[in-house]
């Protein structure tokens, strides 16, 4: 593939998606894992996990809002980190 022209980037602006999320389905855990590709490499790791607290009758589509979680994790280019050892909840600075 060329590479654009200034005028094409001009024209399709700055990256929407910073990152690839993908989701897979756990049945027994009644969850959805949300990965990503490390930089560089082929292996994918784990970067969340939505439950929905009822199994069955469940009151809106859980599609809609897994691709939705992936959708905001894969436009995000800012990273957390937790500290779970503190007593403050609150995410630190973010650090990109």
């Amino acid at each position: 593939m060329s590479e654009l022209t200034d005028d094409q980037l001009k024209f399709i602006g700055t990256p929407q998606f910073h990152q690839s999320i993908r989701y897979a389905y756990n049945q027994r855990t009644h969850s959805f894992f949300f990965y990503t590709q490390l930089e560089g490499s082929r292996e994918m790791t784990p970067i969340g996990m939505f439950s929905p607290l009822l199994a069955e009758d469940i009151p809106y589509n859980p599609q809609e809002l897994v691709e939705t979680i992936a959708d905001v994790m894969s436009r995000s280019d800012t990273t957390y980190d937790f500290d779970f050892q503190d007593d403050d909840p609150r995410p630190r600075k973010p650090t990109a």
